[in-house]
């Protein structure tokens, strides 16, 4: 005899995205160059500058978030969607000022591998 089944055992799996499906990601390591130490705050500052760049709908697109940012040295880590490197890079060079400071953001290194880009930070 079979037993009725119990219809909250048998919940559907939700299957992971494939990995062509799924948005790759570069992390890209910047330098920002200043005459005065910016606030810890700078890389907040400059997201919000690539966003104004950007656009709403291209930002978010981007999908811009700071991975971390070392404030002695000025230096810190973007993740960015594959298709906007080169679109993040052009901002770079139109950002001049930051916090009401004249600034000069550089690009150290991009890369897939977070490793290899946060040796350039520390």
């Amino acid at each position: 005899m079979k037993k009725p089944r119990n219809k909250s055992k048998n919940k559907q799996k939700v299957n992971p995205l494939k990995s062509s499906m799924r948005e790759k990601k570069r992390y890209l390591a910047y330098e920002i160059i200043s005459n005065q130490p910016l606030s810890r705050d700078a890389d907040k500052a400059l997201i919000n500058q690539i966003k104004a760049l950007l656009g709403v709908f291209s930002a978010g697109k981007a999908g811009i978030m700071s991975v971390t940012y070392n404030a002695v040295k000025q230096r810190g880590v973007l993740r960015v969607d594959r298709k906007f490197v080169d679109n993040i890079r052009s901002c770079f060079v139109m950002i001049k000022h930051i916090n009401n400071q004249e600034v000069l953001v550089r690009t150290l290194r991009v890369s897939g591998m977070i490793n290899k880009v946060k040796e350039e930070v520390n």
